[in-house]
C-alpha cells in the first residue's frame, strides 16, 4: 500500500502543470510560429520565446511570444523592454487582456512614472502585435525594431488581477511581482573553448497588428 501511495504521489507531481510545462513544451499552432530561443522566466509562471535578427534592415528586429497567466481570469499580463532602467518606470510595455466580446487585446504603454498610465506609443517601432488566450494564460505576440549594436536589454514582465472599463488595475506587491525583471541576451553566446560566436538566431515574423483603443489607466506601478 505504501508503494502504491508513493507511485500515485509521484504521478501527481509529474502531471502538475507547474512542473511539467516549460517553454520548450509550448507551441503556437494558431499562428504557425517557431522560435529559436525560449526561457522560463523566474517569476509569475511566465515564459518568453524570441528570435533576434541582427541583419534585418533598416533596423534589427526582435520577435517575441510572451506567455503568462493573469493573476485572476479577468486580469491582464504585460511584457516590456526598459532602455533606461531595470524596473517598471521607463518600461516600453505591451499589455494584453480579454475584451468583453471575447477577443484578446494588446496595447502599448510608455511607463513614465509611478502614477496613472495611459495607452500611448512606445519608443520602439512596433511592426506587429497581437494576443490570444488559451488554457488560462495569455500570450502576447509582437515584432519590434531595435537600435543597432545592443547585445542585451532590460526586460520586465507583470500580471494583474482586473481590468475595469478597459483600464488595467494595479498589480500586487508580492515578492514575485517585485522580482519580475531580468536581462534579455540578444547577441549570440561565444562557443566554449574559444571558438567563434554561434550564428545569430533566425527570425520568424509575428502575426498582424493587434486592436487598440483609448485607455486612461491607473494601472501599473513600479517593480
Amino acid at each position: 500500500m505504501a508503494s502504491l501511495l508513493l507511485l500515485v504521489a509521484t504521478v501527481s507531481l509529474l502531471s502538475s502543470p507547474a512542473l511539467s510545462l516549460t517553454c520548450k513544451t509550448q507551441t503556437f499552432s494558431k499562428h504557425n510560429l517557431t522560435f529559436a530561443n525560449c526561457t522560463d522566466l523566474s517569476t509569475l509562471d511566465a515564459s518568453l520565446h524570441w528570435n533576434y535578427d541582427a541583419a534585418a534592415k533598416p533596423m534589427p528586429t526582435l520577435s517575441i511570444a510572451f506567455t503568462a497567466p493573469p493573476a485572476k481570469p479577468d486580469g491582464w499580463v504585460a511584457w516590456a523592454l526598459n532602455p533606461t532602467a531595470t524596473g517598471m518606470v521607463g518600461a516600453q510595455s505591451l499589455l494584453a487582456f480579454a475584451a468583453p466580446n471575447g477577443s484578446t487585446l494588446v496595447k502599448t504603454y510608455n511607463i513614465t512614472s509611478y502614477g496613472p498610465i495611459s495607452e500611448s506609443p512606445i519608443s520602439y517601432h512596433v511592426l506587429s502585435k497581437s494576443a490570444e488566450s488559451s488554457k488560462g494564460a495569455i500570450t502576447i505576440f509582437a515584432t519590434l525594431a531595435l537600435p543597432e549594436g545592443r547585445a542585451a536589454l532590460n526586460q520586465v514582465w507583470q500580471v494583474g488581477s482586473a481590468v475595469v472599463d478597459g483600464v488595467p488595475a494595479k498589480h500586487a506587491f508580492a515578492p514575485d511581482n517585485l522580482a519580475s525583471k531580468s536581462t534579455l541576451q540578444l547577441a549570440a553566446e561565444v562557443v566554449p573553448g574559444g571558438g567563434a560566436p554561434a550564428p545569430a538566431p533566425g527570425f520568424a515574423a509575428a502575426p498582424g497588428g493587434g486592436q487598440s483603443g483609448n485607455v486612461n489607466g491607473a494601472g501599473i506601478v513600479d517593480n
